[in-house]
């Protein structure tokens, strides 16, 4: 009898061990895989294009065209006004490219402001109104005439509100939105978000995933949509 008790008792222990193992071993698996759950700048998810607010074509487009931007940014002005122009007729309208412009800011204080802008805009249904409105401005005003942004003060809450008002926004609301800084952990957040997942510069493109920076011209842009088409 002392036997079998014994040999109960160690059947017991083991059988434990095994259990206690094994849901140690499905907790650890479990939390392992939502930490793993990213996306990567160079991997973005295939359909992120479609699911913000700040995008252009159709959902069914081959090609996914990613924009990372500062609207301070020098390149990213360039990129945005001489080069997306033709981009956009050739390839968004006509349904082959989808495309996302995601703002970060990295540049001056007047990044962060021009972001939280944008959200403003958002607010009212007129986000890429805003958009072309103040890289038309900066171009303009500015970086066609080689202004550097982190020496001078290109964009503030004024301009802004100015800005705002030209393309049809209810000026009163987006001051009291901009002022409020409804936005700005919106901002600084993506920004992060940005420079963990590799994004130290901008501009920033992805097409489909695979990444140009610096200043890229509209042929190497053309020609590496092409090749994904």
């Amino acid at each position: 009898m002392g036997e079998y008790l014994k040999e109960r008792a160690s059947f017991i222990i083991v059988v434990v061990v095994i259990i206690g193992g094994f849901v140690f071993l499905m907790g650890h698996n479990k939390g392992t895989a939502t930490s793993a759950v990213t996306h990567p700048a160079n991997v973005p998810s295939p359909t992120a294009a479609m699911t913000s607010p700040m995008s252009r074509g159709s959902k069914d487009a081959k090609v996914s065209l990613i924009q990372y931007s500062d609207f301070l940014c020098p390149s990213c002005s360039y990129f945005t006004t001489q080069v997306m122009p033709t981009i956009q007729q050739k390839y968004i309208d006509t349904g082959k490219v989808k495309f996302e412009f995601r703002p970060i800011a990295f540049i001056a204080e007047g990044s962060t402001l021009a972001d939280e802008g944008a959200y403003c805009a958002i607010d009212q249904g007129k986000f890429w109104s805003y958009h072309d409105a103040v890289y038309a401005y900066v171009w303009n005003t500015a970086f066609s005439k080689g202004v550097d942004p982190k020496t001078t003060t290109i964009l503030t809450s004024p301009i802004l509100d100015t800005l705002a008002s030209t393309i049809g926004l209810d000026s009163n609301l987006f001051s009291d939105c901009l002022s409020s800084g409804k936005y700005a952990t919106h901002v600084s957040d993506a920004t992060n978000t940005a420079n963990t997942q590799g994004v130290t510069s901008t501009p920033y493109i992805l097409v489909n995933g695979k990444q140009l920076t610096g200043n890229p011209s509209i042929q190497t842009v053309e020609a590496l949509i092409e090749s994904q088409l």
